[in-house]
């Protein structure tokens, strides 16, 4: 994605499609905290979440972002949802003191608001939008760009957002959707619909989940889209949005295998495609963004284009100026091409945000050296010397407390070695036992008696799937790696049936990487 995406500079859009209900009250935070799927109170004042709300049966009735403000609260509602939610919520009202007002004005969102630095007196709250850090304010900014929405309803796509009424609507449970990601919370306590949504969580998910399929060509499906599709001659999913070459899709528990390749066979048409898991743009927090863009301007300059690795590091400051590995490649980059000036004036930057940095100065050493400024080059040599010997040190407080960690560690394998084989002694087919066994045996690196007890665990119980994963890791150690990608293979299908979805995963993924090393070699 280039520098030009809305991901990495502010934009803003009128809400047109959206209204505001204003909530007042005393009782307003307590009554939507037991009515709502998400926490109210893990959010701060001028902070919004998204949320749903459940009918008894736990089917959802509507999503929105839920504001809290000092005063009073804003639920900013998808327009074709707005009368249904107020009339919802009202119904509920009986002794609490809580009223709900229909507001006549929009607003606006601003994507990447903190780039804007702005301090706000009117109506105002951040949240998270569509997988990006928004604002939502009440007055269109003079000079700053319109959203790309093409580019925004790709975003959506890729990061799983539905909409109501075309991807979930009253016939679906929110653990149909990506909002069981980001629209609830299992911990919060009750809530309208809860005991159905958490017993569907605890009991292997849901059967049919939105993932992403990342197809091996640019094959257009858009005709196919809404459309059924099999994989082994067996109903496996839908096909709801495709944006380049990948495709968004609910896809059946047992194939829902992050790094699984599958073949789809979509009425007759068949394509190669291998699952991820959304949302595909895994950055949110502008700290992640700024390690994005940092890596992105690595890859760049490894090809040789050097202005434009130093605009994207240079951006990636601009999320995050604390990100000090940026200083540093920022002011190698401009060695390189001899702008040692400029390099200097970089290294001084890295030096306020780490003042203990030992590179900054062994760097301007480097390029003073190289303007033939030889007293200066010393001083810094002088310096980056001093600083070393104070990380030396640090060096060595962390060896201690990883040693005196690493005892701790040890005193506990000891602890449970002792309590696993005492119920052996008593069952030698307990399998919770032989695996914790197992378990100890792999951190001491003795694999063979990893092994014995894990096929003996799988013996007792062949839906154990964890077992499958260490099993496999164990060959991985010893260098059977024809038996680790069976064992994988057999693990995978286990763990997936049962909805056992992260050890099913590192399975596909180890087995993924076994694949690729035996092609190379």
């Amino acid at each position: 994605m280039s520098l030009s995406s809305i991901r990495y500079k502010p934009s803003q859009y009128f809400l047109q499609d959206w209204s505001l209900i204003k909530v007042t009250g005393a009782d307003r935070e307590s009554f939507f905290q037991g009515q709502l799927t998400n926490d109210l109170d893990a959010i701060n004042i001028n902070q919004a979440q998204l949320t749903a709300r459940l009918n008894r049966t736990g089917k959802l009735q509507s999503f929105f972002f839920i504001a809290k403000l000092s005063e009073c609260l804003y639920l900013l509602c998808p327009k074709n949802l707005i009368k249904k939610i107020k009339d919802d919520f009202e119904k509920f009202i009986i002794m609490d003191d809580v009223v709900l007002e229909l507001q006549n004005y929009y607003g606006w969102i601003q994507l990447n608001s903190f780039l804007i630095n702005e301090k706000l007196d009117d109506l105002f709250f951040d949240f998270n939008f569509y997988g990006m850090s928004a604002r939502f304010v009440l007055n269109k900014k003079e000079n700053l760009e319109l959203t790309d929405l093409e580019e925004l309803e790709k975003i959506r796509i890729l990061n799983g957002w539905p909409i109501w009424g075309q991807d979930v609507d009253e016939t679906h449970f929110i653990n149909d959707s990506y909002l069981n990601e980001i629209a609830i919370s299992y911990k919060k306590g009750c809530f309208l619909g809860q005991e159905t949504v958490a017993k569907i969580e605890n009991n292997r998910g849901a059967a049919y989940y939105p993932v992403l399929l990342k197809t091996n060509s640019s094959i257009n499906l858009k005709n196919k889209l809404n459309t059924d599709f099999e994989v082994e001659e067996r109903k496996a999913g839908k096909l709801l949005y495709q944006v380049d070459s990948i495709l968004q899709a609910t896809l059946f528990r047992d194939y829902r295998v992050v790094g699984r390749e599958l073949e789809l066979n979509c009425e007759g048409i068949k394509i190669a495609a291998t699952v991820l898991s959304l949302p595909f743009y895994m950055t949110m927090t502008t700290q992640q963004i700024a390690l994005e863009l940092y890596h992105t301007g690595v890859d760049v300059f490894q090809t040789g284009n050097l202005e434009e690795a130093m605009t994207t590091m240079k951006k990636a400051l601009e999320f995050d100026p604390s990100l000090a590995d940026a200083y540093e490649t920022l002011g190698v980059m401009l060695g390189r091409i001899e702008r040692f000036e400029e390099a200097i004036t970089w290294m001084d930057k890295l030096l306020f945000v780490n003042p203990q940095s030992v590179m900054a100065h062994t760097n301007k050493s480097l390029f003073l050296m190289k303007l033939g400024k030889i007293e200066e080059a010393e001083v810094e040599k002088g310096l980056a010397t001093v600083k070393s010997f104070a990380v030396f040190g640090e060096e060595a407080k962390l060896k201690k407390q990883l040693a005196d960690e690493q005892k701790k560690k040890e005193e506990e394998i000891h602890r449970r070695e002792k309590m696993f084989l005492q119920v052996l002694e008593i069952d030698e087919e307990d399998t919770i036992a032989l695996y914790g066994m197992a378990d100890i045996f792999y951190q001491r690196k003795d694999y063979l008696q990893a092994i014995k007890n894990l096929e003996k665990v799988i013996a007792v119980d062949p839906k154990y799937s964890t077992a499958y994963l260490m099993l496999g890791k164990s060959y991985e150690a010893v260098a059977e790696i024809v038996k680790a990608r069976s064992i994988y293979q057999a693990g995978i299908v286990v763990a997936s049936k049962r909805g056992d979805m992260m050890p099913a995963n590192e399975m596909q993924s180890r087995l993924n990487q076994l694949i690729v090393s035996s092609s190379l070699n």
